[in-house]
């Protein structure tokens, strides 16, 4: 047991090993002094003798008193300082260094970028902070309960910048253990991403974990903190949707983002994949989404949020169809679990063997733009192929289709085997890719597969730092906080920071659907394009922004409340806060002049993207 205790001591740290070698060299030296005087009182040999034959074994003679001794002391100097000093250094500095490489030495940082987690976001991440002048010259802490060496070569060989490298530090440890959670510094950070792992079980309860040690570390003293959190679950995000607003004392501020619709943003809000359809435009959007997976989910809903158009009255409504086996079922989960929209929807059910029709609740009325279609079979099928057939050759509809199953190769093989006349179409083909995109590059390199394109974690970040989104999301609602607040903030971070997530979640989505309107309006983000927009049009604008909204409200978990109850608004806050009734889910012509706020949103896009000056 004791012998056990000693290697235990040895191997905690370098120290402990300098400490027991100077625990050996004083003990040594006392005892060598003690003999002298106890036992040769007459020998003229001082404590710098011994120290001088101690520390240098040449000062030994054997013309001498005493000769015995005196060898007895160099030979022991000679064993502490000629070969256990030597060794301890020795391990001293391999220690060191394999403490670095395994990432498990610990340094003091301040105003450092702390990225918790080494999931497949980390190398947008990196890469975009490479970029970023913000961020120069600033350290970087990367925790991760990956093997350090091969993430730190890895990242390395994908961003050969050494002196950018050499700002990278490394750890080895775990972000659900508030001790590692402290030796990374938190509460001096700059910034905190909270990314996790890749295939991680319990990801979203881990990082949820994370956040509230976060906060607690980070305490109420000292200048706010950003807090970038991402969760791979629906209900993780919905939990948070219903969370009151924060407590605005609190130094962290958290951004909470889902992984999936994340990687749908990238695609359907920052290209141009999405046709831009005019009012008089004869077209209506059709999007069809292959597969079951959280992404398949995402991407109908990003797209339901983003996708409204102003020929909505004449074209007729977005359709979103999904296709995978076992719909019965999938179908009844995305209903279940958005029951307030689909209370409103026009909705089908659709199989081989039969067809199943829902139309909105009368007691709500028929209002909203986008409806919804599940088809029971398989992709390969001769059922779904002459769907997507008819549906391609259809003059009046604009097709995109999104392959989203789990499987890379499911996907790969579903996107590249569809009928060989879609890719003859104007049809958009999006295959959700994790790892690789090389062999969807190819195919599209060989013209013979019409408009393909890859979309997800393998495809480079245009918003990898999270920030575009939310940059424009924060003007978004400082304009209704300076427009409408009783108590109007003194800027965007402070209207922000007090903001609930759903708050959040909802100026972010009226912020990814901008580009798309003005594509579709044919505007300019400048003043002069919007001033000269007639008051038609401007009101035109304004009600597909507000089509837009309910979307997004009937998504956060809001309620519509029935034709009759929205007649007396007297009840509007009360409704809203206790019940999560908005009595503004309604028709456009049914809101009073005062709550038509979308229209100064509308008249301030020109602040929204560029920040020009705010106009009333």
């Amino acid at each position: 047991m004791l012998k056990r205790k000693f290697h235990k001591m040895l191997s905690e740290g370098e120290g402990r090993q300098l400490l027991w070698l100077l625990i050996v060299t004083v003990a040594s030296f006392i005892v060598f002094t003690s003999i002298v005087k106890l036992f040769f009182p007459g020998w003229n040999f001082s404590w710098q003798d011994i120290i001088a034959l101690y520390l240098d074994a040449g000062n030994f003679s054997g013309a001498g008193e005493h000769d015995w001794l005196r060898l007895i002391i160099a030979m022991v100097g000679m064993f502490v300082f000629s070969a256990l000093l030597i060794s301890v250094f020795t391990n001293v500095f391999d220690n060191l260094a394999n403490a670095y490489r395994k990432g498990e030495a610990r340094y003091s940082f301040s105003d450092h970028v702390l990225i918790l987690g080494a999931s497949n976001m980390l190398e947008d991440i990196l890469i975009a902070l490479h970029k970023e002048k913000k961020y120069e010259g600033r350290d970087i802490v990367v925790m991760t309960t990956q093997d350090v060496e091969s993430l730190r070569d890895k990242m390395t060989t994908l961003i050969s910048d050494s002196k950018f490298s050499d700002r990278i530090t490394y750890y080895h440890g775990d972000r659900e253990t508030e001790q590692q959670l402290r030796k990374a510094c938190p509460e001096k950070a700059s910034v905190i991403y909270i990314i996790g792992e890749d295939d991680e079980p319990a990801h979203d309860t881990i990082s949820i974990r994370c956040n509230d040690m976060l906060t607690d570390i980070c305490g109420t003293e000292g200048s706010p903190i950003t807090c970038y959190m991402t969760l791979e679950q629906h209900t993780s995000i919905s939990v948070f949707m219903y969370m009151k607003k924060p407590d605005e004392r609190l130094r962290l501020h958290t951004e909470v983002v889902n992984n999936s619709e994340y990687v749908v943003e990238q695609l359907l809000v920052n290209s141009d994949i999405l046709p831009a359809l005019h009012i008089d435009d004869p077209q209506h959007l059709h999007i069809v989404v292959v597969g079951g997976s959280y992404t398949t989910r995402s991407f109908a809903k990003v797209a339901a949020q983003i996708c409204h158009y102003p020929n909505f009255q004449t074209a007729g409504r977005t359709v979103i169809t999904f296709i995978d086996g076992e719909m019965r079922r999938k179908m009844d989960d995305f209903v279940a679990n958005n029951q307030s929209l689909f209370d409103l929807s026009h909705y089908r059910f659709v199989s081989p063997t039969e067809t199943e029709i829902h139309t909105p609740q009368e007691q709500y009325g028929d209002f909203l733009d986008v409806e919804w279609e599940f088809m029971d079979s398989r992709l390969s099928s001769p059922f779904v192929r002459q769907h997507l057939l008819e549906w391609a050759a259809d003059p009046m509809q604009k097709l995109v289709i999104a392959v989203c199953y789990d499987n890379a190769a499911t996907n790969t093989a579903g996107a590249l085997h569809l009928p060989k006349e879609i890719y003859e179409t104007d049809a958009v083909i999006a295959v959700y890719q994790k790892e690789h995109t090389e062999l969807i590059e190819k195919a599209k390199a060989t013209g013979m597969y019409g408009n393909i394109i890859c979309f997800g974690e393998a495809t480079p970040s245009n918003d990898a730092l999270l920030t575009r989104q939310s940059e424009w999301a924060k003007r978004v609602n400082f304009l209704y906080d300076s427009g409408f607040s009783k108590k109007p903030s003194a800027n965007e971070d402070e209207a922000w920071n007090k903001l609930s997530q759903a708050h959040k979640r909802s100026s972010i989505a009226n912020a990814n659907s901008i580009r798309l309107n003005l594509r579709s309006f044919r505007l300019e983000a400048t003043r002069e394009s919007i001033d000269a927009m007639s008051e038609e049009m401007l009101e035109r604008l304004s009600e597909l922004e507000h089509r837009r909204w309910m979307l997004t409200t009937l998504l956060m978990g809001y309620q519509a409340a029935s034709k009759e109850k929205r007649k007396d608004r007297t009840l509007f806050e009360q409704l809203k806060k206790e019940k999560f009734i908005h009595l503004d889910i309604a028709p456009y012509d049914e809101l009073p002049h005062q709550e038509k706020k979308d229209l100064f949103i509308v008249k301030n896009i020109p602040y929204i993207i560029h920040q020009d000056k705010i106009v009333h």
